[in-house]
């Protein structure tokens, strides 16, 4: 499992006075501020102050930063926080990040693919399988019915394809 785990990006500024558009990864968009002061993957930190949303993002100003221009050069920024300074997950929990690159199977123990990314496009969980070697990826519902199990020793998620997703 990562170190550092991608809670937002920089999607780029946000007027003329140095705030920036961050979309947010955490459960609660907002609560991305709360988790302190972020870095970039090359360590740089951001301390972000939430200012408001617009058209689904949050608008937030940056410890330092006072010009569009500086706001421009941060976009496409991935914003990280350390794992541990993260709460545990519950049971039936996961962080995103720790599910990628798991071997997807199906219940009789066929191989179907590798988890390629995780999605939510506002109904639910949605992971993205690369099938086999082929370029081809199918989407399937992340939920109970079915992600039947996981096990992070053995890198491997079992699913359950609904009747017709594949046809």
């Amino acid at each position: 499992m990562s170190e550092e785990l991608c809670l937002g990006v920089i999607i780029g500024p946000h007027g003329i006075k140095g705030a920036v558009r961050v979309k947010s990864f955490t459960e609660i968009p907002e609560s991305i501020a709360e988790y302190g002061t972020l870095h970039d993957k090359n360590g740089k930190s951001f301390d972000l102050r939430l200012d408001g949303q617009s058209k689904g993002l949050l608008i937030a100003s940056i410890k330092g930063m006072t010009t569009r221009n500086q706001a421009e050069v941060l976009k496409g920024t991935e914003l990280f926080i350390k794992r541990k300074l993260l709460p545990n997950t519950d049971d039936g929990e996961y962080y995103h990040a720790d599910l990628l690159g798991l071997n997807v199977y199906e219940p009789d123990g066929k191989k179907m693919g590798v988890v390629k990314a995780m999605h939510n496009f506002g109904a639910g969980d949605i992971v993205e399988v690369a099938i086999g070697e082929t370029e081809k990826t199918v989407l399937i519902p992340f939920n109970n019915n079915t992600v039947t199990d996981i096990d992070f020793v053995k890198q491997k998620m079992i699913v359950e394809i609904p009747l017709g997703l594949l046809d």
